[in-house]
């Protein structure tokens, strides 16, 4: 399925100011040892592009806020940002940030766009990003902290990943993600689980991070082992909101029983 937010985010700002490309640059080469080059190619007054390695990225301020009913959904669901709509509703505009070339692996895009959005938060006056593939929204100071972690054996799996966990009439609870598909990945659900829904979203976050950083998507019947308790079978199905929609579905087991 096509994601039309692939490779974009929204640097959300307190003030329409584009910051200059060679902090932005000074930043991320000072905070990302393995960063590739960054060399700006074209500058206007709300306007920067620039090449990332093997990337083209371009920066574009918009002296205008996101139109709110944009950013109503992603904030009334950022359990991890309860302030979040306080946060970003009287804003004054936005960088919008993107990738433009589509050839190489997904995580190293991802890798690259969050370094940018990185550099962009610590060099201006942000009140939050929006990450397009997750259609996630992040307060300034936890994205920096989180991308400061970035490694291939440690991925910022929040940032790039919506693990929606919402609770059941039954009482039970249910999870999905919203970004694995950019990624390259078959989204996750888990439709009821009747432990502790931290626990559940502990889980679901190790089998993602597992695909990604062992490059290896699962397949049909899978299993994974979580714990020396728990372990995952993987069937793939139709999701529980779209039957034409495919997903991994994980049923967690007892070692024990």
């Amino acid at each position: 399925m096509d994601n039309p937010l692939r490779w974009l985010a929204l640097v959300i700002l307190e003030e329409a100011e584009l910051p200059e490309f060679e902090e932005v640059a000074r930043y991320i080469g000072e905070n990302y040892a393995d960063a590739p080059t960054m060399t700006a190619a074209g500058t206007t007054e709300n306007l920067f592009t620039c090449t990332i390695g093997d990337y083209t990225a371009a920066v574009t301020l918009v002296p205008n806020p996101i139109p709110w009913s944009q950013l109503e959904g992603p904030c009334a669901t950022a359990w991890f940002w309860p302030d979040a709509a306080a946060a970003l509703r009287e804003h004054r505009a936005h960088l919008l940030v993107t990738l433009v070339d589509e050839a190489g692996k997904a995580i190293q895009k991802s890798t690259a766009l969050t370094q940018l959005v990185a550099g962009l938060v610590a060099s201006s006056r942000t009140c939050g990003v929006f990450w397009g593939p997750g259609r996630l929204v992040h307060p300034p100071q936890a994205f920096l902290d989180q991308a400061a972690q970035l490694s291939s054996d440690d991925m910022p799996l929040f940032l790039w990943v919506d693990f929606r966990v919402e609770r059941n009439d039954s009482g039970t609870t249910r999870l999905y993600t919203t970004g694995l598909e950019a990624l390259g990945y078959t989204e996750l659900e888990v439709p009821e689980y009747t432990g502790n829904p931290q626990t559940l979203l502990e889980f679901s976050y190790n089998v993602a991070h597992y695909q990604l950083s062992q490059a290896k998507d699962i397949n049909e019947g899978d299993t994974i082992g979580l714990t020396d308790e728990v372990q995952v079978v993987a069937p793939r199905g139709p999701s529980m909101f779209d039957e034409s929609l495919a997903v991994v579905t994980l049923d967690f087991h007892s070692t024990q029983e």
